[in-house]
């Protein structure tokens, strides 16, 4: 009898959440997006202010004053970014950004 009370407590401690051992999901963990050490090794950089997004192409505007046009797709690691933030793209050699940062101003 001691033993079925026993687990029947579990069970609801586990059914309400772990009697307060929840855990609080990271709000910023789907924001981030991290580069490998490889891209940071590999690939070019651009830092700027995004300009424009334009479907797959965004335009970026470097510390030259240059608009640098990059591609990204469903395979770039991507925060979330609206226009007008300052972002950093690991870009290949034919313009694909692989991670596209968010980064303080």
């Amino acid at each position: 009898m001691m033993k079925r009370t026993l687990q029947m407590c579990l069970v609801a401690a586990l059914i309400t959440g772990g009697g307060g051992f929840a855990f609080a999901a990271d709000p910023m963990k789907d924001r981030e997006a991290t580069p490998t050490l490889g891209e940071r090794i590999t690939k070019d950089a651009v830092k700027g202010t995004l300009m424009k997004m334009d479907g797959e192409f965004y335009q970026i505007r470097n510390a030259d004053g240059e608009l640098v046009r990059v591609h990204v797709d469903k395979s770039t690691k991507l925060d979330k970014v609206v226009e007008g933030d300052r972002v950093k793209a690991y870009v290949t050699d034919k313009g694909h950004v692989t991670t596209l940062q968010r980064i303080e101003k």
